[in-house]
């Protein structure tokens, strides 16, 4: 009596692998600007401590000298002397660390779409140019005292006031 074996076999085809190849591309073509978002999201928080501790700075120099720390004369708002000023006068006037002016969501994106050498921006915070009279600062409520200089966590550039509250500054809807 012969008997007849069936086998079967349980393998792709190259037709059906290129098939699920395809799918799982257009998948994680699909969630990959997720993914993007959500790191963005996570960094926020640490934006905002960063944007607090620098708050807690400037009001104390604020407080205790009753007026807002101004730029020496000849330094354009806006330049790479600006940034480097505040660098330096957050450091030694305030003791606050460098580390305190970088939003780690600004430096991803700046890791993946480069500024041309010598433009990178030295703070990602930018202090409000306040008067030097006693109290200006505090005499604006609705005035930022520190602006993020880029809307990269989706909902509007962060920005700190007086109170301390920090906010995007487009509101949501």
């Amino acid at each position: 009596m012969a008997s007849s074996i069936c086998k079967s076999k349980s393998a792709l085809t190259v037709t059906e692998l290129i098939v699920v190849i395809g799918i799982l591309g257009i998948l994680i073509a699909l969630y990959l600007p997720q993914i993007s978002l959500l790191q963005n999201k996570s960094d926020e928080p640490k934006c905002i401590e960063n944007l607090r501790n620098l708050y807690v700075g400037f009001a104390s120099q604020a407080t205790e000298d009753a007026s807002w720390p101004q730029l020496p004369t000849g330094t354009k708002p806006g330049s790479r002397q600006e940034e480097e000023y505040w660098l330096s006068y957050s450091s030694n006037t305030l003791n606050l660390s460098s580390n305190l002016w970088h939003c780690p969501t600004i430096d991803r994106a700046m890791r993946h779409h480069p500024p041309p050498k010598g433009k990178e921006p030295l703070i990602h915070y930018l202090p409000t140019l306040f008067d030097s009279r006693p109290g200006t600062a505090y005499k604006f409520s609705g005035m930022p005292w520190l602006s993020e200089i880029a809307n990269v966590h989706g909902h509007g550039n962060l920005i700190i006031g007086s109170d301390g509250n920090v906010a995007p500054s487009v509101p949501t809807p």
